[in-house]
């Protein structure tokens, strides 16, 4: 009996999910998003015929595809933990719930999985994508009617907000490090830190630490498998830590940690800082930072202070020092200010910065074989992928997948700046 609801459910699920699709689409969309789940509906009518589908919509199913991959730790977790943890009233509502959570672990999962570079892209990874968070939105609403808990609505609520950030996108969509959206985070078990993911890549990730509290710090751990770059900006005051050495800092820095390297941030001021940090793995992939760490607990008087570009703690880079300097050039290139070696060890790749000037008026071109994750780090200007444009301001942060070439445009109203990192073999 319990088998039989369990399909019954489904099918009504399938059947208003059709017809709400097909007819409709999805109302709070931008139509390039409709667009290509139409293309691609239509093309799985017809025996998956890909004969329709142009370079410039697998370049932007890769877009929304990447967009949705960083909700791994983000919308299609925190979800999941908040459903389950709810109180079922009736059987179901029960059903109905894991119905939801099945397809939100699925779409987790996909974060795993490669993104094509051809019509897969489009016919695979972004259909799944749009079904499946289409089915789980279904089944939540559903749950929110048949259990009569208004906890559930509100998290089903929340849930849709986030993902439309995706989908009202024409492509391209930005995200900050100056905020903590509500539902889109995860926190570190073992220390206790609320982590921002930011932009995914195929092996590496740009995340946030958000990290309210009396002193906000980043407690001490290391990674086995994956390498991280720390980044400071002002205003800051406190110590960073490496294996067992540590540097009092009132400056922007980058610091570059190996593997197996016990590494963390102490605040020494009374305003929180909030720390950015990049983390790679050929052996993990981009979330492995939040399944690849130890704890590593030392008391801070006992690490051995030294100058904060000490070759101790594999020579940090003065970060904000280096940008300004690079805005002040009159020249506009990409130019390479940490270099993978700094973290490269047995295989996990290496994390590699670079700083990019964009000339104003006119398109700088970025193309790399690998996937950038990229951040304004000074101005203003203009960003335009697989045919779709956005303007881009200081603290944006987006994808540039490998192969797709990304043109940037300063504005008149500063230099623009931006930083990507990129994890090398």
């Amino acid at each position: 009996m319990f088998g039989i609801q369990y399909l019954n459910i489904y099918f009504h699920l399938f059947r208003a999910l059709k017809h709400e699709f097909l007819q409709q689409v999805l109302k709070n969309a931008h139509p390039n998003f409709n667009r290509l789940f139409l293309l691609a509906s239509k093309s799985h009518e017809t025996g998956r015929n890909p004969d329709k589908i142009g370079s410039d919509d697998i370049d932007l199913a890769r877009l929304y595809s990447y967009a949705f991959r960083r909700h791994v730790i983000g919308v299609f977790n925190a979800t999941r933990v908040l459903l389950e943890a709810r109180p079922r009233s009736t059987e179901q509502s029960a059903l109905l719930r894991m119905r939801a959570c099945e397809l939100l672990e699925d779409l987790a999962n996909m974060a795993i999985e490669p993104i094509p570079v051809d019509f897969t892209a489009l016919l695979a990874t972004f259909y799944r994508y749009a079904n499946n968070i289409k089915r789980a939105e279904a089944a939540m609403n559903e749950d929110a009617s048949c259990s009569q808990d208004p906890e559930v609505l509100r998290i089903t609520k929340r849930f849709i907000n986030v993902v439309n950030r995706v989908r009202s996108s024409n492509g391209i969509e930005l995200t900050r490090d100056t905020e903590a959206p509500e539902q889109a985070t995860f926190v570190v078990p073992n220390l206790g830190i609320t982590i921002v993911p930011l932009v995914y890549g195929d092996y590496h990730s740009w995340n946030l630490a958000w990290l309210d509290g009396d002193r906000s710090d980043v407690p001490y751990h290391r990674h086995f498998n994956g390498v991280e770059i720390h980044l400071g900006y002002s205003p800051i005051r406190g110590h960073i830590v490496l294996d067992n050495y540590r540097a009092l800092t009132n400056e922007g820095y980058a610091l570059a940690i190996p593997p197996n390297t016990r590494h963390g941030y102490v605040n020494a001021s009374e305003k929180t800082h909030h720390l950015p940090f990049i983390f790679g793995s050929y052996k993990r992939g981009g979330w492995g930072v939040f399944f690849d760490v130890e704890a590593q607990p030392i008391q801070l008087k006992t690490l051995r202070k030294v100058p904060l570009d000490s070759n101790r703690l594999n020579t940090p880079i003065r970060l904000e020092s280096i940008i300004r300097n690079f805005a002040c050039q009159s020249f506009c290139k990409r130019k390479r200010i940490l270099p993978a070696c700094r973290t490269n060890r047995n295989g996990t790749g290496g994390l590699e910065l670079h700083l990019t000037r964009a000339p104003i008026g006119k398109p700088y071109l970025l193309r790399s074989n690998r996937f950038l994750a990229t951040s304004v780090v000074s101005g203003s200007g203009l960003l335009r992928m697989a045919g779709q444009e956005c303007p881009i301001v200081l603290h944006d942060h987006f994808g540039i997948p490998g192969g797709i070439p990304a043109e940037i445009e300063g504005d008149e109203k500063g230099p623009l700046v931006l930083m990507d990192a990129d994890l090398v073999p």
